[in-house]
């Protein structure tokens, strides 16, 4: 949604991300989609060369985008396992926002994006 409206202000946008479904859904400009876990969309903390790659190939995408909605795909796997990486980012606990949800979830999905807080 944001990424739409700066682009309706005139602002180039470009969404890194591990959900291009979604991404493709809501009509993103442009998508790069990435291979990595939850909340670490530009590569592992501290790992200042992944995260430059990944920010290149979106320039890139920002500057060779040849239509609305193009989404690229970064096939470099992650280095460590995944699953570690997933149970390592997830919290303990869920935040009070996710709690909310969490029941509403399957409403959401039922009524396709007519969702009713």
């Amino acid at each position: 949604m944001l990424a739409r409206f700066f682009e309706a202000q005139g602002f180039a946008t470009v969404l890194i991300t591990n959900m291009p479904y979604w991404a493709e859904k809501i009509g993103v400009p442009r998508t790069l989609a990435v291979e990595h876990p939850y909340g670490q969309p530009l590569g592992k903390a501290g790992d200042r060369k992944r995260q430059r790659q990944v920010l290149l190939q979106a320039l890139t995408l920002l500057e060779q985008a040849q239509q609305p909605g193009q989404i690229w795909h970064d096939d470099t796997p992650w280095e460590d396992d995944v699953e570690q990486a997933v149970r390592g980012w997830q919290p303990l606990q869920p935040s009070p926002i996710i709690r909310y949800l969490q029941p509403r979830i399957r409403d959401l999905i039922r009524h396709k994006g007519q969702f009713k807080v």
